[in-house]
């Protein structure tokens, strides 16, 4: 269901249930939150989020009946796994082919890098299954603003790959055909940098909400001469 690989400093967890649109069930959120959890823990540099099949994820399986699981405890293991997606010690990128709806238009959001594929659809549609998605409701303005969260969330519409990257959803498209060789490529760009460049820029992105009293550049300074001091680790 969920494969996770490390090679040469490089994370990969591949989603791989293409026959159901590679939907988030209960047994896969544990195996995802497993594998990021390996992942933040591996020391690896960068993580790759991919899929197989013709659409990344449909998102959550609405359908899913669970006889000795709370609703409540299903549903935080979305906090969970966002959680340890934006504090992956590296650079995380997405590569989302087809669909990519709700709780996986979370994780492209929430990655460091989200490259799509020309065929890419993206939308928090959880309003059309009948739920109020109130987890994007706190982070999704943080993005996209308030004004367009609030549509998309209201409407649950489709988001084109083009109109994806205007509003921020993506980084960048690339044609369907290519997807898997530009993640490649940006692989190879990014494990030619120092992985401690990599992990000293997300600990301070981390940080910069928390630093309140200072000058986040003076800051920002003390570290960067701290960690070249130190060896650059």
């Amino acid at each position: 269901m969920i494969r996770y690989e490390l090679t040469n400093n490089v994370a990969r967890i591949t989603l791989d249930t293409p026959e159901t649109g590679n939907k988030f069930t209960y047994q896969l959120m544990l195996d995802f939150i497993a594998a990021l959890t390996a992942a933040g823990k591996s020391g690896a540099a960068v993580l790759i989020l991919q899929a197989i099949g013709n659409d990344f994820s449909l998102g959550r399986d609405h359908g899913e009946k669970l006889e000795n699981v709370s609703r409540r405890d299903n549903l935080k293991l979305i906090l969970k796994a966002n959680s340890l997606l934006r504090q992956f010690p590296g650079v995380s990128v997405a590569l989302i082919q087809g669909r990519g709806m709700a709780f996986a238009s979370g994780l492209a959001l929430q990655s460091d890098i989200s490259i799509g594929a020309d065929n890419a659809v993206l939308g928090f549609n959880e309003i059309r299954h009948g739920l109020a998605p109130l987890v994007v409701v706190t982070y999704l303005a943080d993005y996209v603003g308030p004004k367009v969260a609030k549509e998309l969330i209201y409407t649950g519409r489709d988001v084109t790959a083009e109109e994806a990257v205007r509003i921020g959803l993506l980084n960048r498209i690339v044609p369907a055909g290519d997807l898997a060789s530009e993640g490649e490529r940006l692989v190879s760009e990014l494990t030619t940098f120092p992985p401690g460049a990599l992990r000293l820029i997300h600990n301070f992105y981390e940080d910069l909400k928390n630093i309140n009293d200072e000058d986040p550049a003076l800051v920002g300074v003390d570290r960067l001469v701290t960690w070249i001091e130190a060896g650059k680790p």
